[in-house]
């Protein structure tokens, strides 16, 4: 498989994602894949750049609630199960950029 064939199999999987089975979940199961990612997340970006709220800004904030109407509420489950004391003050700085 080439490149552009990849990335669009990639996209494809993604939209695919969003558009049929996320909308499906029950509220345990979206608080269980919000907690996963942002903890995979939290952690790449932390040890890759040293700066584990790098993963958060306007747009990812934005792409959140275009696809979960709930997600402050989710988030907030999520950052209380992290297993870390969560910055808010910098969370909400990086998402107002």
């Amino acid at each position: 498989m080439e490149g552009k064939e990849f990335l669009k199999e990639i996209l494809n999987s993604q939209k695919k994602f969003w558009d049929e089975k996320y909308p499906k979940m029950n509220l345990e199961e979206k608080k269980k894949y919000w907690l996963a990612s942002t903890h995979k997340g939290m952690r790449t970006q932390g040890e890759a750049f040293g700066d584990e709220y790098s993963e958060f800004s306007k747009k990812w904030y934005d792409f959140a609630k275009e696809h979960e109407p709930d997600f402050d509420e989710i988030f907030d489950y999520v950052t209380k199960n992290l297993g870390f004391e969560f910055d808010w003050e910098e969370y909400r700085k990086r998402i107002k950029k």
